[in-house]
């Protein structure tokens, strides 16, 4: 078999076929992958295009969560079994020392609160590590943020359970425990740090909508059930101004935090909202801050609203992504787009929301497990479903992305019974290159002999492509 625009030739060895056996594997030529399935209930107008959905899928029905690239059709281009290990989140491709790679996180979760520890990985485009990124002053990232920045220092944040007198907010004597939110931006290199904040320093926990002892995950009495009062999900920084956008969770608010000595200069929603919403409008619980024009009076950031904690309280009935425009002299934020939830969605936990160079939005809804692509005219473009029941991804994004695997084609030989056609099944996790495949067959002389033979060329039609041809010389 040799493969259309590479050089390698690889042969079916027609005497080691294996006879046909059926199972429930997805994949003839691996086995061993189970990749988490995507329902398209919209399709997508290039849906076999080079522009790939990268979705860490997670939840009890999958066989394999982890972190994965599709086609928009469903089609499976890599799965991260094997490459990424534990709990894998916020996988997607960004740039590291003017490179494309990969990144996710990996680690364990700690899923009362919504928190996790680990750190990330970086791979390259053979899918070999490249960068391993762990905070500075001994700290370990939470799953929620890693954000490459200017292609050398990256952004994570910090869930980091502290001892603290908590009587101001109703604590008594065994309840001494809070989380604090941390975030810092490091070199990714090297490790050295470049600016650490945590919110006890600047914001009241009074603020927060997520009581004292609310629930079991923060009844304050032990670090493992620390009051989670701020949770931070995301971190922006500014490339003219150097100043931080952070999004906490459970104040509801996004801040605009000084690059320099951490004072916080403006707030968006919550309690203290520094801006008026113009006309007005409300969000909560929200995900995914991110920066995308700045002037001395004009500032444009995007987000996700998930308007649902999940435990009742609720700003609106189906969640949305929005881009609101702030203007700083009279303090009044303006919506200038909304792409709301098809179906009815309404995501408890996490999402994002991505803005695409020529005016389209992808957005990810988190625990309602599903994906839409929305058109510059905020219409629905594409809608799939992760299924399994519970299934869901902390993010989900496109992008372009060339896999180029150091790992060998899988291929397999079957045959039914003497005689009848064989079937070769070939896949390569990853490549994202070869557009065709032509089949050889090696006789029982080896490839030495005059028995070698050409069985057809095909189309490489998905992530394993099958030729059937030949009758079977067994």
């Amino acid at each position: 078999m040799v493969i259309l625009r590479h050089v390698p030739l690889l042969f079916v060895a027609i005497c080691a076929s294996l006879p046909f056996v059926v199972a429930d594997g997805q994949y003839r030529s691996r086995p061993d992958l189970s990749p988490p399935k995507l329902n398209i209930t919209v399709a997508a107008p290039n849906a076999n295009g080079s522009e790939y959905v990268f979705l860490a899928p997670y939840g009890s029905a999958l066989q394999q969560p982890g972190a994965y690239i599709y086609r928009k059709n469903g089609d499976l281009v890599w799965s991260g079994i094997g490459y990424y290990a534990g709990f894998v989140g916020n996988f997607h491709p960004t740039t590291y020392n003017g490179e494309p790679v990969l990144q996710a996180f990996e680690g364990t979760i700690d899923s009362s609160h919504g928190e996790g520890w680990g750190y990330q990985v970086l791979l390259n485009e053979h899918y070999e590590p490249v960068a391993t990124a762990k905070a500075a002053n001994h700290r370990v990232p939470s799953l929620h943020e890693f954000n490459v920045i200017a292609g050398k220092t990256a952004l994570v944040e910090v869930y980091t359970p502290t001892p603290w007198n908590l009587s101001a907010y109703g604590g008594n004597a065994s309840q001494q425990w809070i989380g604090d939110g941390y975030f810092q931006e490091f070199d990714i290199a090297t490790g050295d740090l470049v600016f650490e904040w945590n919110a006890l320093d600047h914001i009241n926990p009074k603020d927060s909508l997520i009581h004292l002892a609310s629930s079991t995950a923060n009844t304050g009495l032990t670090s493992a059930t620390s009051w989670d009062f701020i949770h931070i999900n995301s971190v922006d920084k500014s490339p003219t101004q150097g100043h931080y956008l952070v999004s906490s969770r459970h104040l509801s608010t996004i801040f605009k935090i000084n690059g320099t000595d951490g004072r916080i200069i403006w707030r968006l929603g919550g309690s203290n909202s520094t801006f008026t919403p113009s006309p007005p409008f409300s969000f909560g619980f929200q995900h995914h801050a991110r920066w995308h024009y700045q002037s001395p009076t004009t500032e444009i950031i995007s987000f996700f609203d998930n308007s649902n904690d999940g435990a009742g309280q609720v700003y609106n009935n189906v969640s949305r992504a929005l881009v609101v425009a702030l203007d700083l002299p009279t303090q009044k934020a303006t919506v200038v787009r909304t792409a709301t939830a098809p179906y009815g969605i309404s995501a408890a936990s996490q999402g994002n929301a991505q803005l695409l160079a020529d005016g389209r939005i992808f957005v990810n809804w988190g625990a309602a497990g599903a994906v839409t692509e929305f058109d510059a005219a905020d219409r629905v473009a594409y809608h799939a479903w992760i299924e399994g029941e519970a299934s869901m991804s902390y993010r989900g994004f496109v992008g372009n992305w060339t896999g180029r695997p150091k790992e060998e084609p899988a291929i397999v030989a079957y045959y039914q019974s003497a005689g009848s056609r064989l079937r070769v099944y070939v896949s390569w996790n990853g490549d994202t290159e070869t557009v065709g495949w032509r089949f050889y067959a090696l006789g029982s002389s080896g490839n030495n002999g005059s028995d070698t033979r050409s069985l057809g060329a095909v189309e490489r039609s998905s992530f394993e492509t099958v030729l059937v041809d030949w009758v079977a010389l067994v």
